[in-house]
């Protein structure tokens, strides 16, 4: 490798996949927040809809209750109407005749105001869910407001870490050789995972399974790259030495 021991070069690469690794965790942190702001504003406007739903359910129980008050009205002018005419009637036939009337229009009335107090009773049932749906409705919103405030700073936070963290990446590249850093942006565009696995107490990080002996040996004298025969991907192993620096 050019200016630089093979170790160097694997110890620059693995921080550069940790580098990328917390980069990609802002990525997909960042990623996940318009859908919670989303999340937030459908329990808002889930209340909404309840609500319009109720109120114009209610316009309806109070409209019908109208047509039934205006129907008692209408009835007590009729039977007045009928009282003002035996008034002059001439036979206990017609006298009758109008009496039936009135008695029909007068049961009629006592149906009709028993259907008003059913629906009185359900529009103050309706007032009372809307009052609560309200409520609700105005706390859920308090709550997502602070909820989406928080998350929009969050985003801003992490939108400067990206910005950072991609300037901060562009100071590897000089440093590591290039035919090493092509294998790895290649392996990381295909496979989206770790490119370099550490390997300890003869163990590939990556696959957890054991080294070849023959592989670990190579791979301890940094003199050539090594690659797990089980995962395949490049083995930066821990040295012979305890004096040598190592992740």
């Amino acid at each position: 490798m050019a200016n630089e021991s093979l170790r160097q070069q694997l110890a620059w690469l693995y921080e550069l996949q940790e580098h990328d690794r917390e980069l990609l965790s802002f990525h997909k942190q960042l990623q996940t927040i318009p859908k919670q702001i989303a999340q937030l504003e459908a329990s808002v406007t889930k209340y909404k809809v309840e609500i319009t739903a109720k109120t114009e359910e209610l316009g309806e129980i109070e409209k019908n209750l109208r047509s039934l008050n205006a129907k008692l009205e209408m009835n007590e002018v009729q039977k007045e109407k009928y009282r003002n005419e035996q008034r002059t009637v001439t036979t206990n036939k017609e006298y009758a005749a109008l009496e039936n009337q009135i008695e029909f229009l007068d049961k009629q009335d006592g149906e009709t105001e028993e259907e008003i107090l059913e629906l009185m009773e359900m529009v103050d049932q309706y007032q009372d869910e809307l009052t609560e749906l309200e409520s609700k409705a105005v706390s859920e919103d308090q709550k997502t407001a602070e909820r989406t405030k928080a998350y929009r700073e969050e985003q801003k936070n992490l939108k400067a870490n990206i910005e950072q963290k991609m300037e901060q990446r562009k100071e590897y590249f000089p440093k590591i050789e290039k035919d090493l850093s092509t294998q790895y942006q290649r392996w990381m565009e295909k496979r989206k995972s770790d490119f370099v696995a550490l390997g300890r107490n003869g163990t590939c990080g990556s696959c957890r399974l054991t080294i070849q002996p023959q592989n670990l040996k190579e791979a301890q004298k940094y003199e050539k790259l090594v690659y797990c025969t089980s995962c395949k991907r490049l083995l930066y192993v821990e040295p012979e030495s305890s004096d040598i620096p190592y992740p």
